[in-house]
């Protein structure tokens, strides 16, 4: 594997990483706020073992959330350090993993999948859950490189599946029956414009988000070039609109916003498939 190529990767996730630790200590944190309102609201709607699970490890960290969220933002600041440095890449890795499926499935409440309200637009399946796949496919080995690509062959198909995977399942979560409606759907979004739209026009609305996730989930499965390029932009563009529209870049900005959502690590994770050369010697030959 050409090891500059997948430090490229590995540098950008290291960066997103850094930038959670950062956000970790907003003085917002510290505080029962933290608890009250991000971490509790995820246990909301979940069967009642992982409804235990969430409330009762908020319980033991909230007596002592200075200290708890101090250790909170030092583990995220170590891993993208290490990251971005490039040292003990393998131990740091299986820390992320570790500390990924803590944060997935006590702080996240799995992405809210099971809860039965998630949707590709307020962060599900939860960015965390991408941080640990990207994290599985730029682990460093000794595969060989197409040129050109950042990953080896095998890694890009495995991302290409993901990919696929993760979109079928966005048109899924999308096609429940409460996003069908304008109680369901007014209001997942940051932007008024589109409030409107899912006020007036919910069903429409909701059909074409749901076919677009379907038919870009679809076009990465294509062997032919052409179609995976298409994909790849879909995705780009999905991912923006998500992260734009149904997240609000995050809410980084404000005094609780933990991490930058799923819209980023989306587009790392399209990355991973590497079609841009592809596209670009498309694009050639169309010229």
């Amino acid at each position: 594997m050409n090891i500059r190529s997948r430090r490229t990767l590995q540098a950008i996730l290291g960066f997103i990483w850094l930038l959670d630790g950062v956000l970790q200590l907003k003085p917002q944190m510290f505080t029962q706020a933290f608890i009250n309102q991000v971490v509790l609201p995820t246990a909301q709607g979940q069967p009642s073992l992982i409804q235990h699970m969430i409330t009762a490890s908020a319980h033991l960290v909230a007596p002592h959330i200075a200290v708890y969220n101090l250790l909170f933002a030092l583990v995220q600041l170590a891993i993208g350090l290490f990251l971005l440095i490039n040292r003990w890449v393998k131990p740091i890795l299986i820390v992320s993993f570790v500390w990924a499926a803590i944060v997935w499935s006590l702080s996240e409440g799995f992405g809210m999948l099971i809860a039965g309200n998630a949707t590709f637009l307020t962060g599900a399946p939860g960015a965390v859950f991408l941080y640990g796949l990207i994290g599985i496919l730029i682990w460093p080995t000794q595969e060989t490189l197409i040129p050109g690509s950042f990953l080896s062959k095998k890694r890009m198909f495995i991302a290409r599946i993901s990919l696929f995977v993760l979109w079928m399942l966005g048109a899924v979560l999308q096609a429940q029956p409460l996003y069908w409606s304008q109680a369901g759907l007014q209001g997942l979004f940051t932007i008024n414009a589109f409030n409107q739209l899912a006020s007036s026009h919910p069903f429409f609305l909701d059909l074409v988000i749901m076919i677009l996730m379907a038919i870009t989930g679809i076009l990465l499965l294509f062997n032919h070039k052409k179609w995976q390029v298409i994909g790849f932009w879909l995705t780009i563009l999905l991912a923006l609109f998500i992260w734009w529209a149904g997240e609000g870049f995050g809410q980084m900005l404000t005094p609780l916003g933990t991490d930058p959502n799923s819209g980023p690590l989306l587009i790392l994770l399209a990355l991973c498939t590497q079609p841009i050369r592809f596209a670009s010697r498309y694009q050639t030959r169309q010229a």
